[in-house]
């Protein structure tokens, strides 16, 4: 059992089943047993559970702050015993104790923690039977936004990861489960599970386990050896073969998952077309269902399916026909009626445009998959990464006021940068200096200065936005434990190598990353890479994210689409491309995105940097924002 947010007197217990190394591993074990024994719900609870563990609360606020709950004076007499109460009238030591604890309490009385915050905790802690456990889910999911998708994704038990170390861990092979905790007919239809296992499953995982690696041995080269023809050549060369072999990689997880790549999509926006045109499918959706004594998992493919059918093409519509169509059954009924909701969809988007456009969904990724680009497999879907179901819980809950149409909104009005802190990036650090100070002038910047831990946490995160750019993630100075105590206001954003990778410490352990510690401290969105970047790529992409989700401090600018890039990149100077016909921010009118992951998005698809290296590495996690300073929502 975790940490119990009862009464203080109340003994914890922790089953074995619960900490250390194995913890994970059970739950993983129970999800798999129950998955082949065909209790698919029984499953998704154990999956569920497995991405929360005791160690996870080493990130939340509230379970420091009931860790100072302890028992009064009164309460610890009150539950002694006999013999404890005998011991004690003679023992001058202990009296002395409870003396000065009586002193410490009248200085300052104890509080009781308050039940909105135990809300934000383990709400699985004390169930024992899988059913209950799959009753709070749904109940959970209920409670989010009616604009999610939520989507889990789990890799399976595997025995030699309780004492394996994390580069044996990644290149194991093993299945990944893929559970639709809300989607498009929640709360209806409860949660369904979708098992990848074989094929080429285990190639992938040995090859993305070697990605990171890779990439460094191609990029990190000593100048002086860098000044002949031939030299830079080889470089360019190695480049290009693994970019060559990344987007390889990416093909081969889009192939893996195919033809259920379609579950990836959120919700389109809510409008009365959407709406009226939803309700025809959900209808037509279930009269076959019923008609053909399909079972609910079934309804959540097809339906799924049909609301999203012209993203399809004739082959992953034929192939999808054969998926879910028991013994090909219906095959062709079900491939006439997802061609006409295809026609259909195509009709209605090209009169609304916002009928195309969707909600984000929500991954719930497990620490071991989190390597993995799955923004690829929908570049045109808006996603957030989440560590676990009750991460998302509790940012939900500390921030729903402020959520509106699935969306956290925010009114950029103020922000903080740091930048270069150690001074050793030159040219990145000349650039970003004259992008902050042109765009972002009313800004507190710190240049080129080691921040203090005070500015950090007193001033760097209780603005709208942070910026940190640099090496690393900006760990390195401001302990993590202080972020977990304090409370970050800000959206931040993480500009540098594996600013959001998740790591490990050697032997086995729960993994960790930057952001887990930002969403310890409750921020409501962190932007961070899952790997290296080149200073100079990673330099275009921040900016471009920047200029396009935050107003800048004097309209009298240039938009930074009509900026001289290859100047800018060379010498750090900004002009536009056309000095004589160049616009002004002042003469824009829809220049900016108010939603954040509809920014990363364009990334993903490499519409700012095409190469796929530099594109599939930025993701956001926690809950997807959205900017009302730039940007009003169309709804």
């Amino acid at each position: 059992m975790l940490v119990s947010g009862g009464k203080v007197q109340k003994q914890v217990t922790y089953p074995s089943k619960d900490v250390g190394p194995v913890a994970k591993e059970y739950n993983l074990l129970c999800a798999e047993e129950e998955y082949r024994n065909g209790n698919v719900e029984h499953s998704i609870y154990y999956q569920v559970r497995a991405q929360f563990q005791s160690t996870d609360l080493r990130y939340i606020t509230e379970a420091e702050d009931l860790e100072k709950q302890r028992p009064t004076t009164a309460q610890l007499l009150k539950v002694a015993s006999q013999q404890e109460k005998k011991d004690f009238k003679s023992n001058k030591f202990l009296q002395n104790t409870i003396k000065y604890l009586q002193k410490k309490e009248l200085e300052n009385p104890p509080q009781k923690l308050a039940k909105y915050n135990l809300e934000h905790l383990d709400f699985l802690e004390d169930v024992e039977q899988p059913a209950e456990g799959l009753r709070r889910i749904r109940n959970i999911c209920q409670r989010l936004p009616d604009e999610w998708c939520v989507l889990q994704l789990c890799k399976s038990f595997k025995p030699a990861t309780t004492y394996s170390v994390f580069n044996e861990i990644q290149p194991s092979a093993g299945a990944i489960y893929l559970s639709l905790l809300r989607h498009c007919r929640s709360p209806q239809l409860g949660p369904i599970c979708l098992r990848f296992a074989g094929g080429n499953l285990p190639k992938l995982f040995r090859q993305y386990s070697t990605v990171v690696n890779r990439f460094r041995r191609v990029v990190t080269v000593d100048p002086q050896n860098m000044k002949g023809k031939e030299a830079k050549q080889k470089y360019w060369e190695e480049l290009d073969a693994f970019s060559v072999f990344l987007t390889q990689l990416v093909s081969d997880l889009r192939d893996t998952f195919a033809p259920y790549r379609f579950m990836f999509f959120g919700k389109r926006y809510d409008c009365s077309a959407v709406h009226r045109q939803t309700k025809i499918i959900n209808h037509l959706v279930d009269d076959f269902c019923l008609a053909n004594k399909w079972t609910n998992h079934q309804r959540v493919i097809l339906s799924q399916a049909a609301l999203h059918a012209n993203r399809l093409d004739a082959a992953e519509l034929k192939l999808i026909c054969h998926e879910i169509c028991p013994r090909h059954k219906n095959t062709q009924a079900v491939y006439d009626m997802l061609k006409g909701f295809a026609n259909d969809w195509k009709q209605l988007e090209e009169r609304q445009k916002l009928v195309a456009k969707r909600y984000p969904t929500i991954l719930v990724v497990d620490e071991r998959l989190d390597h993995f680009h799955w923004e690829q497999l929908l570049t045109v879907q808006e996603f957030s990464r989440v560590k676990s179901l009750h991460c998302l819980w509790r940012l939900f809950q500390q921030h729903k006021a402020d959520i509106k149409h699935g969306y956290y909104t925010t009114t950029i009005q103020q922000g903080m940068c740091v930048i270069n802190p150690d001074g050793d990036l030159a040219n990145s650090g000349r650039r970003l200096r004259s992008f902050f100070e042109y765009w972002l002038s009313d800004w507190q910047h710190l240049f080129e200065t080691v921040p203090t831990e005070k500015v950090m946490v007193q001033q760097a995160y209780q603005t709208d936005c942070f910026v940190y750019a640099g090496h690393g993630s900006g760990l390195q100075y401001v302990n993590a434990s202080l972020i977990c105590r304090a409370r970050v206001r800000s959206v931040v954003f993480l500009f540098g190598c594996d600013s959001t990778r998740m790591l490990g410490t050697g032997l086995y352990s729960a993994l960790y990353g930057a952001h887990d510690y930002y969403h310890g401290a409750l921020s409501p969105s962190v932007v961070g890479t899952l790997m290296p970047a080149l200073d100079g790529n990673m330099d275009t992409i921040s900016v471009t994210m920047l200029s396009l989700w935050l107003a800048p401090g004097n309209k009298q600018v240039i938009p930074w689409t009509h900026i001289d890039r290859a100047t800018w990149l060379k010498k750090g100077v900004i002009k536009g491309k056309d000095q004589e016909n160049t616009p002004l921010m002042s003469q824009q009118n829809k220049y900016h995105l108010g939603s954040l992951c509809s920014i990363l998005s364009l990334v993903q698809q490499g519409k700012v940097e095409p190469s796929i290296y530099n594109s599939c590495i930025y993701v956001c996690r926690g809950l997807p924002a959205w900017n009302l300073a730039v940007e009003k929502m169309p709804f």
